[in-house]
């Protein structure tokens, strides 16, 4: 079983189906398009030994998508952003402060997610090969990017519940 603490909040890059399949691993129900794009970890999948939840990350927006910038992008129009570290710069008060860096834009798309085992992906790494990970906790962290995506998942439920409640298709008796 994968610790939580190991795996939450990490980023990840899928391994290529010929090496999956070597390993004898299932082929996932993940497009080629996701599989191509880096990956944040967000959580363990309850009651599916070894898999994760994933959101992807890309360097372009699409107008039928909901993003969060990934420091450096700019977080001008944008709610939140996150904010990337190194394992050393989380555990060692002396190590220098490397700020790792994606692509000069970077968002992570909050719209959809995927439940994928842990085993056909490889951590991400920075160019000093060091993991790359957001906060677990503070500005631009995990715990941020899990308070927006909860407050958004439940405006949409109000919306979706208060149009369903006021349905204009149906007519009022003048009485």
């Amino acid at each position: 079983m994968v610790p939580l603490k190991d795996v939450q909040g990490r980023v990840y890059k899928f391994k290529s189906r010929s090496q999956c399949l070597g390993l004898g691993m299932p082929t996932l129900d993940v497009t080629d398009v996701v599989r191509s794009h880096m990956v944040l970890v967000l959580d363990i999948v309850p009651r599916k030994l070894d898999y994760v939840k994933v959101m992807t990350i890309t360097s372009t927006r699409k107008n039928h998508g909901e993003y969060v910038p990934i420091s450096p992008t700019p977080k001008k129009g944008f709610a939140i952003q996150l904010r990337l570290r190194t394992y050393l710069e989380g555990h060692h008060r002396d190590a220098a402060r490397l700020i790792p860096i994606l692509r000069k834009h970077s968002y992570l798309k909050i719209d959809s997610s995927y439940e994928v085992p842990i085993q056909m992906s490889v951590e991400g790494l920075d160019y000093l090969s060091n993991p790359l990970m957001i906060w677990p906790k503070h500005q631009g962290g995990l715990g941020e990017l899990r308070d927006h995506v909860r407050r958004r998942d439940l405006t949409r439920k109000k919306e979706k519940l208060y149009c369903t409640t006021d349905d204009p298709s149906e007519e009022e008796d003048g009485v």
